[in-house]
């Protein structure tokens, strides 16, 4: 009976330190993200280059993504978070950071770039902390055996 109690006080532990990780990355890429774009909207876009394009690979792309998945692969790596329960909550705090900041009329662009972000960093995050897999087969090929991180 104590033993169920304790697992269950650590699992809860784990989702709380996972929404707070998730919560506080959305709130740090949105406070990042949002002055990065007008600075990235600032640069000189080269002649024959298409709007869209700019826009996407420059501005969303430097001043969204970039962002997002930094901050948010920093903090899931660093807080060993469940990687869902940190993305959902990364999402909600960066819509109601963006809300608050600069409104939603036109952040449509800026929310799908820092979601992208954060979805790669998601992805990248369990790729290299899964216990098993990434650096077991990175450490057999190059024959160092299994005993590395």
């Amino acid at each position: 009976m104590i033993l169920a109690l304790d697992r269950r006080r650590s699992i809860v532990k784990d989702e709380l330190r996972s929404a707070l990780a998730g919560i506080l990355s959305g709130v740090v890429t949105s406070c990042l993200s949002v002055p990065a774009m007008g600075a990235t909207a600032a640069i000189a876009m080269p002649s024959g280059w298409s709007v869209a394009l700019w826009s996407a690979l420059v501005v969303f792309g430097l001043g969204g993504f970039l962002p997002a998945l930094m901050v948010h692969a920093s903090a899931l790596l660093v807080a060993r978070a469940n990687a869902l329960i940190a993305l959902a909550s990364f999402c909600i705090a960066v819509i109601a950071t963006i809300a608050v900041l600069a409104g939603l009329t036109y952040a449509g662009g800026a929310l799908a770039a820092s979601v992208v972000g954060a979805i790669a960093a998601t992805l990248a995050a369990s790729t290299l902390r899964s216990d098993s897999s990434f650096w077991t087969r990175f450490a057999s090929w190059l024959g160092w055996g299994t005993d590395v991180p």
